[in-house]
């Protein structure tokens, strides 16, 4: 007998491409960032710091494309790589927002920011811990 294969959820597509769609342009500007010299010497990143940004937002596209495909490891992944992405973001605007008298970005869009990052952690928590997600990989896994 064959058993039943469940669609894959139009959550896991929204939270998945979002992720793909975001991390791709984070690496983009992250090149863009240390190969241009249209940007200041003030602003430009640290070794360390470009390459845990680059390892954070890989493993957001990477753990993304794993859990499309199905693989049951790469929804706990996706999850994870999301707290860390859009949290990291979000504690920074926080913080700075905190910290924020007059400075030089505006506090209406570091509270956009936090507001954004809150949301794309919310679109992924609904989209990989909803019991449709759980049928999905769980039938995923039976069925491999």
């Amino acid at each position: 007998m064959t058993e039943l294969q469940l669609k894959r959820p139009k959550r896991l597509w929204v939270a998945a491409l979002m992720n793909i769609l975001v991390g791709l342009t984070s690496l983009a500007a992250l090149v863009f960032v240390l190969t241009s010299s249209l940007v200041a010497d003030a602003v430009q990143l640290g070794s360390g710091t470009a390459v845990l940004a680059a390892f954070i937002a890989g493993l957001l596209v990477v753990s993304s494309v794993l859990a499309l495909m199905g693989r049951p490891r790469g929804r706990q992944l996706m999850l994870i790589a999301a707290l860390v992405f859009y949290g990291s973001i979000l504690l920074q605007n926080a913080y700075i927002l905190g910290q924020a008298q007059d400075s030089i970005v505006p506090a209406n869009k570091l509270l956009a920011t936090v507001v954004r990052s809150g949301l794309e952690i919310a679109i992924n928590l609904w989209a990989l811990l909803s019991s449709k997600t759980r049928r999905y990989f769980g039938g995923v896994l039976a069925a491999t």
